[in-house]
């Protein structure tokens, strides 16, 4: 394990020691919760802070290992890490804080204060997106080894899925709710708390967001499949199958949340 921790730390550090800092966070939180029985829309105040403390460790350390693939423009990769850490741990902040307050930090207009912290946090969204945007543009520029291939196209799919995971929490933003059909904070399933009584566009959210790390290791499983040079096309047809797979999933999920469906949760 320390070997692991090393490595990331040795891509990128700022990333890598803030996505651990925040993975300890999602601990800490785990713990407290049995001892505080206060709720916000009817669940314990420090779930979300506590999702969101898992997510964003997971997101970091995969950019910090990304971004450590990248040997060339290094003052571009410098700032992409600045921007991603500052938009992520502001975040993470901004959600702490309000769960402390025993109120909502998302879609929260209720005072000054309140709507000051929803705005900070889509202006995160948007400098987070940007600096994937780059991480995308590096990583179409970058050559890898032919062994490499499907993982190499599998980061860049990943981010690709990753940004429109992101468009779409910007729709749930201009909406100003993740539920359709019926107000935000109703019954959900366990943890997640996505919706079982009508449509939840944080399904496909989480779908797009994390095909920043299911793409890139089905691509590394399709290299070590197969390893001889001569597949390169049989590389490429074989992670693009997997992509198509993955986005349709996303969008049936996305679909059935527009309908106010709650899909498979139902």
């Amino acid at each position: 394990m320390s070997r692991i921790i090393a490595e990331f730390d040795r891509r990128q550090p700022l990333l890598a020691r803030l996505g651990l800092a925040h993975l300890l966070l999602f601990v800490v939180l785990t713990l407290i919760m049995p001892f505080d029985g206060r709720t916000i829309t009817g669940v314990d105040i420090w779930l979300k802070p506590a999702k969101f403390a898992l997510s964003i460790g997971t997101y970091l350390l995969t950019m910090a290992w990304f971004l450590g693939e990248l040997r060339l423009h290094r003052a571009i990769v410098l700032a992409t890490a600045v921007a991603i850490a500052l938009a992520m741990t502001t975040e993470q902040m901004l959600i702490t804080l309000q769960a402390a307050r025993e109120t909502t930090s998302h879609y929260n207009f209720a005072t000054p204060f309140d709507a000051a912290v929803f705005r900070t946090m889509g202006w995160g969204v948007a400098l987070n997106s940007l600096a994937v945007t780059a991480t995308l543009v590096l990583f179409l520029l970058h050559r890898d080894a032919p062994d490499r291939l499907a993982y190499l196209w599998g980061i860049r799919l990943g981010l690709a899925l990753f940004l429109l995971g992101s468009l779409e929490g910007m729709l749930m933003i201009a909406r100003g709710a993740h539920t359709v059909g019926l107000a935000d904070g109703g019954p959900g399933i366990v943890l997640l708390n996505w919706s079982t009584r009508a449509g939840d566009l944080r399904v496909a959210h989480f779908l797009g967001i994390h095909a920043l790390q299911a793409l890139p290791i089905a691509g590394w499983l399709i290299d070590v499949g197969w390893r001889c040079r001569s597949a390169a096309v049989f590389k490429r047809s074989a992670i693009a199958c997997v992509t198509t797979a993955y986005a349709a999933l996303t969008y049936t999920a996305f679909a059935a949340a527009i309908r106010g469906s709650p899909g498979a949760f139902g």
